[in-house]
């Protein structure tokens, strides 16, 4: 979500104002990213609940002063030059079950982690493919996040928005148009607060071996929690028959397990996954997505589309 103003002398106090705790300036990003890259942002705020997070947006519409919003620091590439704006972080969490008693509600800022382990407990079956997912609510929804052929977006019964012009509106799963890693907030940029899902009553120690198989899967396919890198950069691209194949099936038949460009590598295990090997920076890791793009588009025809985000230093208005 983006606004563009140069009158901003005075947004630090005017943000204090309005949302009552200060921002902070000047922030590296790296320190709040998992693929550990990007330089400053001019601001940087982390909103702990809906209220915070309203007024924060409101703050910068008023003051003319681009925003994005972030959640877990996954699925995104800053840029080298940081950003000139304000990064807004949502850590707005909460969990609830709501009447009737399958149906489940989550504000925006909660980790998809704690997301799992409530259903888990509460035994409500239907969110063991999202185990080891990472990242938050508000990303998940926007990204149509998945894995193991289902997606998040398959069991939102609806959703409350903030729209651009600050209304919150309720609004229904249909109004996501939700398709492969796609939701309409990629196009509209309102902003999710809070999400209700609908799952099914299950039994916890048939949720809990479907939650641990999924997590072994993904245990041998990922790097080490510690490796820098932010989730798969490609999309599985559609094939002429209307079916997927995987990019990174793609991506090793062009060699790219060899392939590195300054620090920045493709991770042997995973040829989907470009991981900061050694100090990257966001040139190096957009280099090296444009060659594989380029090898895959000459070998197959395809062009690959990313599914990380590069967030560019400063931004055009939407």
């Amino acid at each position: 979500m983006f606004l563009m103003s140069n009158k901003r002398s005075d947004f630090p106090r005017l943000f204090l104002q309005t949302v009552g705790r200060p921002l902070k300036e000047h922030v590296e990003l790296r320190d709040h990213s998992n693929f550990k890259i990007g330089g400053p942002a001019d601001f940087f705020f982390e909103a702990e609940s809906d209220g915070e997070l309203r007024s924060a947006v409101r703050s910068a519409r008023d003051g003319g002063v681009p925003f994005y919003i972030i959640g877990g620091g996954f699925n995104i590439l800053f840029d080298d030059a940081g950003f000139r704006g304000l990064i807004l972080r949502n850590s707005a969490r909460g969990l609830a079950l709501v009447d009737p008693g399958w149906r489940l509600k989550a504000a925006s800022g909660t980790l998809i982690s704690e997301l799992v382990d409530f259903a888990l407990g509460t035994g409500r079956e239907g969110f063991e493919f999202m185990a080891g997912i990472p990242g938050t609510v508000g990303g998940a929804v926007s990204g149509n996040a998945g894995a193991f052929g289902q997606c998040i977006g398959d069991f939102l019964e609806d959703a409350v928005l903030l729209s651009r012009r600050g209304e919150e509106v309720r609004v229904s799963r249909d109004h996501f148009e939700f398709g492969y890693r796609h939701s309409k907030l990629k196009i509209d940029h309102d902003i999710l607060l809070e999400a209700t899902f609908r799952l099914r009553p299950g039994d916890r120690e048939v949720i809990w071996a479907k939650i641990a198989g999924n997590l072994a899967v993904r245990t041998k396919r990922h790097p080490d929690p510690d490796t820098a890198y932010a989730g798969s950069y490609f999309k599985n691209p559609p094939l002429v028959e209307g079916k997927k194949t995987a990019a990174g099936y793609l991506l090793e038949q062009v060699g790219a397990k060899e392939l590195e460009i300054g620090g920045a590598a493709v991770f042997p295990g995973h040829c989907n996954l470009l991981i900061n090997a050694d100090n990257a920076t966001a040139r190096d890791v957009l280099a090296l997505a444009a060659e594989l793009k380029d090898r895959v588009k000459a070998k197959f025809g395809i062009v690959l589309e990313e599914e990380v985000i590069f967030l560019p230093s400063t931004v055009s208005g939407l």
